[in-house]
């Protein structure tokens, strides 16, 4: 994935049709991953820090109870959503900035919308960390800021935008097949242009990190952590620093020009292989959702 995405999810038309391809290449490892999802989330879960057994049931209790919800709730969300993006890409339409925006600030919207849920339950189980459990947190946290440091951060400033553009090309690559040779300098020379943005979205990633760390040392209580796990997902402008706030706007808009750009430099063979994929996707959530009522239905 290009770099900035990593630490915002909702960037670009590729990056958000990478989302939705859930990091699968074909339909049926989508239909697989989704049905595992609650062990993956679990997994992931118990990797941050390391809990008791009561702690542990309780994880497991939640997970299957969002993933409940989720069948119900999110596939139809997921569906209109891409037939939304689909519908932005036909060939009689010129894909535009403004195109770009919409579909993201959709995306950003469903993003909330499937981890809306898990912020009052998260609170709970934060709320029961010891002091023990609470330092493991932090510090498994500033290894994986770490570790994305090491990747988009440690050579020289053209060496960090050169790998972005290597990132770039290889994402877009991923989705709509073998690029040219022109494609790809065009490619590399928009991304160069792009502001970079990685060190802010670090930064303010590992200054909300923190200000939780803080509440959790301070027993602050459930309520007072999910308001700001709420605020950190609903308004995370709010912490961000005026020099952030304003790196992180230049970001989104000029990604928004590049990925319209990017688009028009694809060949029409590209462009409907792109539209493949979003069909297959869409038929896949519904497959899911068709799934979910069926066994709902028989357990009724």
């Amino acid at each position: 994935m290009a770099p900035e995405q990593a630490a915002n999810m909702k960037k670009s038309l590729f990056i958000i049709l990478a989302l939705a391809l859930l990091c699968c290449g074909g339909c049926s490892r989508v239909t697989i991953g989704y049905n595992h999802a609650d062990w993956y989330l679990r997994y992931k879960i118990n990797d941050y820090t390391s809990f008791h057994a009561p702690q542990k049931d309780e994880i497991h209790r939640e997970v299957d109870l969002y993933m409940r919800w989720h069948r119900k709730n999110a596939l139809p969300e997921y569906t209109r959503f891409l037939e939304n993006f689909h519908d932005a890409i036909q060939p009689d339409r010129r894909v535009q900035a403004e195109d770009i925006a919409r579909i993201k600030d959709d995306s950003y919207r469903l993003y909330k919308t499937t981890v809306a849920p898990f912020i009052l339950p998260a609170a709970r189980l934060l709320n029961t960390l010891d002091s023990r459990q609470i330092e493991e947190l932090r510090k498994t946290l500033a290894e994986m800021n770490l570790e994305q440091k090491e990747e988009s951060l440690s050579g020289s400033d053209q060496e960090n935008l050169d790998q972005r553009a290597e990132r770039t090309v290889d994402f877009v690559e991923g989705l709509v097949g073998n690029l040219s040779g022109e494609q790809e300098d065009k490619i590399r020379e928009m991304s160069l242009r792009l502001p970079f943005a990685t060190g802010h979205y670090i930064e303010h990633r590992e200054a909300n990190q923190a200000a939780l760390v803080t509440l959790l040392n301070n027993h602050a209580g459930e309520e007072k952590i999910a308001a700001f796990l709420w605020l950190w997902l609903n308004a995370p402008e709010a912490t961000r620093t005026p020099l952030q706030q304003q790196v992180m706007l230049s970001y989104d808009s000029a990604t928004d020009e590049m990925s319209a750009r990017i688009y028009a430099l694809l060949t029409d063979r590209q462009k409907n292989r792109l539209r493949k994929k979003i069909i297959s996707l869409i038929k896949d959530f519904q497959n899911l959702a068709t799934e979910t009522r069926t066994v709902r239905d028989a357990s009724n």
